[in-house]
Order: C-alpha cells, then sequence, then structure tokens
C-alpha cells in the first residue's frame, strides 16, 4: 500500500499485434522479397507475353468473335477459342509464379523457421495467397489489354465483367496454387510435382472461367454471365477451396 496516498503510475504495455497485422506483415515480407530480387514477375510477365503473341498468329483473321473456326474437334466460335487462350495463358503463367512461393524459404533452409512464426497458420496461408495473387493481377494488367489488342477483341462496353470474372476466377486459382505450392516445396521436383497436384481440381474452375469470358467477348452482357449455372459454379469453387485451402494448408506444411 502507498503510504503517501498517491498511486502509484500504471506502465501501458505494448499491445500485441494481432492476427491481420502478422498477416500483413509476412504479406509485406514476400512483397520486398520480390521487390528485391524480381524472381517470380518478370518470368510470369515473359511467359505470359510470348504465349499471346505466338498464338496470335495461329488463328485467322476474323471480323467478329463470333465468326466460326474450323477446328480438328469441328467448328466453334471464335470466341470460344479465344477465351480458352486467354485463360490457359494465365493459368500456365500463374504456374510459374506458383511454383516459387516457397522458393526463398526452401533456398535458405528456412521453412522450418517460417513455421515458428507466431501466428496461426491460416494467417500465413493468407499471406502466400495475397502476395500470388498480387503477382498473377499485375501480369494480367499487362497481359489483358495486350491480348484484347492483338485479338481485336471488343468489350468497351462490359470491360467490368471481364475483370469480375478474372478476379473471381483468380482468387480459386491462388488458393489451389498456394496449397499445393506449398506440398511441392518439400520435393526436389516442385515445378513438376505442382502441375500433377493443381490441374485436376483446376478443371472445373477454368472451364467456368472460359465458359464466362467466352460470353464476354461475344457481348452477351451481365444476364448472359450471371445467368448461368457457371458463375455460380465459380463463386461456389472459390468459397469451398479457399476454406478448405486454408484450413488444410496446416497440415500441407507440416508434413
Amino acid at each position: 500500500m502507498n503510504v503517501t496516498g498517491v498511486s502509484a503510475p500504471t506502465i501501458a504495455r505494448p499491445r500485441a499485434p494481432g492476427f491481420a497485422s502478422k498477416t500483413v506483415a509476412l504479406m509485406a515480407k514476400d512483397l520486398r522479397i520480390e521487390l528485391r530480387a524480381r524472381d517470380t514477375l518478370p518470368p510470369m510477365l515473359a511467359f505470359s507475353l510470348a504465349v499471346t503473341l505466338l498464338l496470335a498468329f495461329t488463328l485467322p483473321s476474323s471480323t467478329s468473335p463470333a465468326d466460326p473456326v474450323d477446328l480438328p474437334v469441328g467448328t466453334v466460335p471464335l470466341n470460344d477459342v479465344l477465351a480458352g487462350f486467354l485463360w490457359i495463358t494465365i493459368l500456365f503463367a500463374g504456374l510459374v509464379g506458383f511454383a516459387r512461393t516457397f522458393e526463398v524459404e526452401r533456398r535458405e533452409g528456412a521453412i522450418d523457421s517460417l513455421l515458428l512464426v507466431p501466428v496461426d497458420r491460416s494467417a500465413l496461408f493468407i499471406a502466400k495467397a495475397t502476395s500470388n495473387l498480387t503477382f498473377v493481377v499485375l501480369v494480367e494488367v499487362f497481359l489483358v489489354p495486350a491480348f484484347l489488342l492483338l485479338f481485336q477483341v471488343d468489350v468497351a462496353a462490359d470491360w467490368w465483367l471481364l475483370v469480375a470474372v478474372l478476379l473471381l476466377g483468380n482468387l480459386g486459382f491462388v488458393s489451389v496454387g498456394t496449397l499445393f505450392a506449398s506440398l511441392a516445396a518439400r520435393t526436389t521436383s516442385r515445378e513438376l510435382m505442382l502441375p500433377i497436384l493443381a490441374l485436376p481440381v483446376l478443371v472445373p474452375l477454368f472451364i467456368a472461367g472460359v465458359e464466362l469470358t467466352s460470353d464476354v467477348f461475344a457481348t452477351g452482357g451481365a444476364e448472359s454471365v450471371t445467368d448461368k449455372g457457371w458463375f455460380v459454379i465459380l463463386l461456389a469453387f472459390d468459397a469451398i477451396i479457399g476454406i478448405v485451402a486454408a484450413l488444410v494448408f496446416e497440415f500441407a506444411l507440416d508434413g
């Protein structure tokens, strides 16, 4: 008891960082490493733009995305082919980047040290997935305008629909890619294992993405996109896979 009758001053303890601040710190760490080393984004950009330029010379000139194109499997509208080209390019460019998700930790032998970070594993998953999402979006910022220009696709009236479809597809894509990148990181052939593990899971996502993008290229409008079952499949895939990947990520890292 204080005999002078004056209460002792209380010392404010520093507040411990919360879930969100730790997640942001982990994400910022990955982005700083990429900003300094530039080992992920440049290869993704170079690959996507090179593939787009190559594909631009594989199709006959056409005045409208709805024009038919003769393929070995039959005659299909050009907008279906272009949508497939776009998503295939995004797929393989993304896999190039996902393979390097844990490259720094693997190269420096710091994967075990990363697991000692006092934060829930879901925060680590969110940080890694957000970093991968940033890389994919940056690639699309350069890829999509070049793609539309080279293939003479006009989506001026429905550009926001294309952005919405791409963003929804990206969410499921990075969730799957980040999860399986954590599994492949512990193998010696991670560049080979990642596509083998991820591609079967990504099939419904990319089919939905191609179908919806084809409708956008055909200028079908918002109703033609949202009224189809593929839009619901895309939303359901993002929600289910995002939750499952965040929960399974802990076991994938500790395995």
